[in-house]
């Protein structure tokens, strides 16, 4: 069995197990062609890794004499952490715009999307409360209204079961809805009402308001998105470095016992 210390620190064998078992599970989903010991000997480098900085991070964190207000003792080490971070972070520079269309370009294949839709429906649900019947006269009720030519959103409002902005379901790849509901919806015309139609939940009217077509997503969709991003990295970037001077001033001792 191998003892592992960091300063003078113990690193329980419980910890290092535990971070293992996780590593594993997500390595052996992800690389089920490799060798599973070569997976466990890999998986065991890791989570020994990533307790030695822990532990550094944690050490410099608590000798820190700055203290902490209004915090319990249970979330002190917690807090102090978050507090160091911040510290050796909070110089990163945030990426320039050429910084993400560089970034944008380079992984435009990523940002490839299927085909979207925006639509709404009212629903009227089948369940211990509401039978068959009682939903399908309901539903045949709001088909009426819209018949009158009342606005979709105003019928929504008035008779659906999941009422709150006019029935708008936002915008949707095929698969984020059940299927039978997909069978209807994908196949409107912009702005076409459908008939009514059953799911598993209850029956549904329906409407088009938009289809996106498949494609790359336009960067100005994604300058937010891709900034956060790469200032993350950077700050990981940071960190990784501050992490690498820890180690070079550390005592970490590996020590290999019998086991019993």
């Amino acid at each position: 069995m191998t003892v592992l210390s960091v300063n003078g620190e113990p690193i329980e064998e419980t910890a290092i197990q535990q971070q293992m078992a996780a590593m594993l599970d997500v390595m052996t989903a992800q690389m089920d062609w490799e060798d599973p010991q070569v997976l466990r000997t890999r998986a065991r480098e890791w989570a020994e890794e990533n307790l030695i900085e822990a532990a550094l991070l944690r050490q410099v964190a608590m000798s820190d004499p700055e203290a902490v207000q209004d915090c319990s003792p249970e979330n002190e080490v917690s807090v102090r952490l978050e507090r160091l971070i911040a510290r050796i972070t909070s110089r990163t520079e945030a990426p320039l715009r050429k910084d993400i269309v560089a970034f944008y370009r380079k992984n435009m294949e990523s940002f490839r999307q299927p085909e979207r839709i925006h639509a709404a429906h009212i629903v009227k649900n089948i369940d211990e409360q509401n039978s068959a019947e009682s939903a399908r006269a309901a539903i045949e009720l709001a088909s009426a209204e819209l018949a009158k030519g009342r606005s979709f959103a105003e019928v929504a409002e008035e008779f659906s079961d999941c009422a709150g902005k006019g029935g708008d379901l936002g915008r949707f790849e095929r698969g984020h809805m059940v299927e039978a509901f997909d069978d209807v919806v994908f196949h409107l015309d912009v702005n076409q009402v459908s008939g009514i139609f059953r799911t598993e939940f209850g029956f549904h009217i329906a409407t088009l308001l938009e289809r996106i077509p498949a494609g790359i997503r336009p960067l100005s969709e994604l300058l937010d998105e891709i900034g956060a991003h790469l200032l993350t990295e950077r700050k990981q970037h940071k960190l990784h470095e501050y992490l690498d001077q820890l180690r070079a001033g550390a005592e970490i001792r590996r020590e290999k016992r019998p086991v019993l």
